[in-house]
């Protein structure tokens, strides 16, 4: 509030005489204010908040809680200065009274002061709220009367009284300070959006009826037809990340044809990928083919898009190369390459006279093909942004996908061989010296660098200290001798573990990795990465320092893969988002230059940028590259293209039908919401989750943008562990996953290196 009404008047008197029963007009307005107070604490308590809070009415003599709030207090002061009018009536009888006593009987009050000063000396002074406000100046001359110096000394200054009142009607000037003054959380259960709530409800109903109906598997049962519609849409997904298999799984195959394009073909649970790593759960438990998704979907295409021509509307894929298969006709199998190589193919499009797509020999991959659409939905994900430091995209590990996580156990089983190894046991050595630098080499082999201090490099470093402590441990350890000499080292270029989650669940990650043996290494920079070293430099400094160790993973930043950019240059300069994204509107539309061609392009998950608005920020920031975003716009946009949406208007508004389609029961269903315009996509959070080692684990539980409870600790591993079960792709994923998580706790996690 710009103003204070509840201000006292500076203008009116505060001289305070006592009364006959040892009180004062003072702790009369101490009495009013205190019971004004508990009466609207209670209202608050019992009534609801006519308007929800938003964070810009702090300053807004506007906003309607507020103002409602301000009559309370201004009734309030209304009270206390008839008060004071009565006080002050009865003060200047009392000053007149006591006027004529002091005339006549001067001298008989003198002697009483004194005796009472001799009293009040004999004992402790226990001042009253009456003596502890002094007279000021006032319009009636008053006679004060003389105070000892402890009284003196003991009383409080009015001023502070009256500071102390303004600060507490300043604080509960606003909806977020009066509940933590109540010790409530300022994001409350009053702020969730409930309606947002309320419609994914209403979708989840809609999408269970859609596929009762039989529309996921091609069919129509209610109108009794067992075959697709004849004109579908062709829906070309590119990958089969979180966003592809969402939209997947809820798209419906009678409505459209689906063709997904995908290097891999499997769905991968990434949150997961570091316990895969180390063996605690298998990488096959937490991967689902996409064709089994969706078993009905029209084709699946293993390439890659290297090319796109969105004037016309085609894509090129380029297919994976099957020597592995093919080549073990001509014997030659045990030298074909792996078929998933790491990075993305940087393959150009080659074109023949006559404009057709061929292949490109130059590159030895497989054939080119061109693939017409109606609509492309652009899933690719990102690749590891490790150029960007000298030597880490040729040194450092991965973890972005199924093979990443397979490559880095095979490496982590390597070193602990290599450091068995004798020629690195100091008993084969006679003299000292060579007993030290065999010793040195050894503890080499077994150190480990995680680059990058989010959820990955942080779950990672506590399933790597999970690991180590169970293989090492004594007496039945597998290596039990290498106990003392492995080491994990996390390199952040922040100064906090974390920096999503709350600052009290940050130092508690950090605690957690420490108390395991971590070395974390904060506001540090990497600066190169080598063969078996690396070197790094704290921020600010030019100081560095090298550090030789066996393993460097990378988990620190995310770089848009080549297909990303080719989509860039057909797009206006303004489809360019931060980091090398695709910037989208609320439908995962990226701006065109031809209104043809607006929407058939939808871009999702880590590749799209979209800036949201949340209620307790004053400007918008970008969605983050999370799986929950990516899952929840994959479902979102299945549901538009289920529903039938125009997605060329704004916002895309569903078609006119002909009588018998316009009384369907879905467009009856979607008539009845409201829906006859599609609405812009919402991402309701429901929190982060981080694993830290030990079984302990950080959870930040939250709707939305309100904040719930935040929990660490055996409880909270509890949690992750089921949040993690329940969001599986598929029952049978759950029941492996579960399997495995057993057979670790019953057996210890397999050291197989095959």
């Amino acid at each position: 509030m710009k103003t204070r009404s509840t201000t006292r008047s500076t203008t009116r008197s505060t001289t305070r005489v006592s009364m006959a029963g040892g009180g004062g007009m003072d702790a009369y307005e101490a009495q009013m204010m205190a019971a004004a107070q508990e009466s609207y604490t209670q209202q608050l308590l019992q009534e609801e908040p006519s308007t929800s809070y938003n964070s810009q009415y702090s300053n807004d003599d506007d906003d309607p809680y507020e103002m409602e709030f301000t009559k309370h207090l201004l009734a309030i002061q209304r009270e206390l200065e008839a008060a004071d009018a009565a006080a002050a009536a009865a003060d200047t009888v009392s000053r007149g009274e006591q006027q004529n006593y002091q005339s006549v009987n001067y001298d008989g009050q003198q002697l009483q002061q004194q005796q009472q000063q001799q009293q009040q000396q004999q004992s402790p002074s226990y001042p009253t709220y009456a003596e502890t406000t002094p007279s000021t100046t006032s319009s009636t001359p008053t006679i004060q009367e003389p105070k000892s110096e402890q009284q003196t000394t003991s009383s409080i200054p009015n001023s502070e009284e009256e500071d102390r009142s303004d600060k507490f009607l300043s604080m509960v000037s606003t909806e977020i300070a009066y509940k933590k003054l109540l010790n409530q959380s300022p994001y409350s259960i009053t702020d969730i959006e409930w309606s947002v709530l309320l419609q994914r409800t209403l979708d989840n109903i809609e999408d269970g009826t859609q596929k009762e109906n039989g529309k996921f598997k091609g069919q129509s049962r209610w109108r009794g037809r067992v075959e697709p519609k004849g004109e579908r849409k062709t829906v070309v997904v590119l990958g089969t990340g979180w966003a592809s298999h969402a939209f997947v799984k809820l798209a419906s195959t009678y409505d459209l044809r689906i063709v997904v394009v995908s290097p891999v073909n499997h769905f991968v649970f990434t949150p997961m990928l570091a316990s895969a790593a180390v063996g605690t759960v298998e990488y096959r438990s937490m991967t689902e083919p996409i064709r089994c998704t969706n078993p009905y979907i029209d084709n699946f295409v293993e390439g890659r898009a290297i090319g796109v021509d969105v004037q016309n509307k085609k894509v090129q894929v380029q297919l994976t190369s099957l020597s592995t298969v093919t080549g073990a006709f001509k014997g030659v199998a045990s030298n074909a390459p792996c078929r998933l190589d790491p990075e993305p193919v940087l393959t150009s499009v080659v074109y023949d006279d006559d404009g057709s797509v061929r292949r490109d020999k130059r590159m030895g991959a497989g054939d080119v093909i061109e693939l017409n659409y109606d609509h492309l939905l652009v899933t690719v994900g990102t690749a590891s942004r490790s150029s960007i430091v000298p030597g880490a995209k040729e040194h450092c590990f991965n973890l972005k996908t199924s093979q990443d996580s397979k490559r880095l156990r095979t490496a982590i089983g390597e070193a602990l061989e290599f450091a068995a190894r004798p020629d690195v046991q100091e008993f084969y050595y006679p003299d000292e010296n060579s007993r030290m630098r065999a010793r040195e080499e050894r503890r080499r082999r077994l150190r480990i660098a995680v680059v990058g201090g989010g959820p990955t490099g942080v779950e990672l470093s506590g399933e790597l200290c999970d690991f180590f402590a169970q293989v090492c441990r004594f007496p039945d350890g597998a290596y039990q001798r290498l106990r003392e000499d492995v080491e994990v080292i996390l390199v952040h270029g922040g100064s906090e573990l974390l920096p999503s989650m709350d600052r009290e669940l940050r130092g508690r990650a950090l605690k957690a990795l420490e108390d395991q043996g971590v070395r974390v290494c904060l506001n540090t920079r990497l600066k190169e990465v080598g063969q078996d070293y690396v070197v790094i430099g704290e921020k600010g400094s030019d100081e560095v320092r090298t550090i030789p160790l066996a393993i460097t993973i990378w988990a620190a930043g995310n770089a848009p893969v080549p297909f990303v950019r080719e989509l860039l240059s057909q797009l206006p300069p303004c489809a360019a988002g931060s980091g090398g994204r695709i910037n989208v509107d609320r439908w995962c539309r990226p701006p065109m230059h031809s209104a043809d061609t607006f929407g058939s392009v939808l871009v999702m998950g880590d590749v799209a940028c979209f800036e949201a608005q949340s209620k307790y920020e004053e400007s918008p920031s970008a969605l983050p590259q999370t799986a929950q975003v990516a899952g929840q716009q994959g479902s979102f946009v299945a549901r538009m293209l289920n529903r039938g949406y125009d997605m060329q208007t704004t916002p895309p508004t569903l078609p006119e039908l002909s009588a018998d389609q316009a009384f369907s029961v879905l467009r009856l269903w979607l008539v009845f919401r409201g829906l006859d315009e599609a609405p812009g996509f919402n991402f309701l959070s429901l929190g982060l989750l981080a694993y830290v080692g030990q079984e302990e684990a950080l959870n930040q539980v939250m709707v939305g943008d309100v904040p719930l409870f935040n929990y660490s600790g055996k409880i909270a591993f509890v949690l992750w562990r089921s949040v993690y079960l329940a969001k599986q792709a598929s029952s049978r994923n759950q029941a492996l996953i579960a399997f495995d998580w057993l057979r670790t706790e019953a057996f210890g996690r397999d050291i197989t290196r095959l």
